[in-house]
């Protein structure tokens, strides 16, 4: 079971059908999805769809993902998880999307942060963003959360972690 995320502004928690208007503001939303691997969403269904799938693949811990939630309203404005996980289990992939009425305000960089911390702590010694090279806002939080461009996208290795990667 995947712990709640405490940080300042915000809390990562795990999504809930309840959320499912909160998030179709993000996943219907034409410009929130413009860089996105899904298309965008044209009914609340779809998001009821998206959360029975997130249930399924993190009781297979294929993957993670987490509500933002701005703590101030207990709305949720984002979604953010890792995913992809290599073999060994050391490397992952980690994605994330914020409501446009957020964006800029620091809320997606405290709770990678949160996010990148909980993963490190879990043994994950590299993540990896897969960020379109149009996107300059991912682009420019990826590299203020330390991410060095890679061929393909980010990546953020655990330094203090002991041994090699896989």
């Amino acid at each position: 079971m995947k712990p709640d995320l405490v940080g300042h502004r915000v809390l990562l928690r795990t999504i809930h059908h309840a959320d499912a208007e909160d998030l179709f503001e993000i996943y219907g939303d034409v410009q929130v999805m413009a860089f996105a691997s899904d298309p965008v969403f044209s009914a609340v269904e779809t998001v009821h769809q998206m959360i029975e799938s997130v249930i399924r693949l993190e009781q297979s811990e294929e993957s993670f993902e987490w509500a933002i939630v701005e703590k101030s309203t207990n709305k949720v404005i984002g979604t953010c998880g890792i995913h992809s996980f290599s073999a060994c289990g050391l490397s992952c992939e980690l994605g994330c999307l914020l409501n446009a009425a957020y964006w800029r305000q620091g809320y997606m960089s405290e709770s990678l942060q949160l996010l990148i911390n909980y993963a490190f702590s879990q043994g994950i010694r590299t993540l990896n963003a897969d960020v379109d090279r149009r996107n300059a806002r991912s682009r420019a939080l990826f590299e203020r959360l330390g991410f060095d461009q890679q061929e393909g996208g980010y990546r953020l290795r655990n330094i203090s972690a002991k041994g090699s990667i896989g």
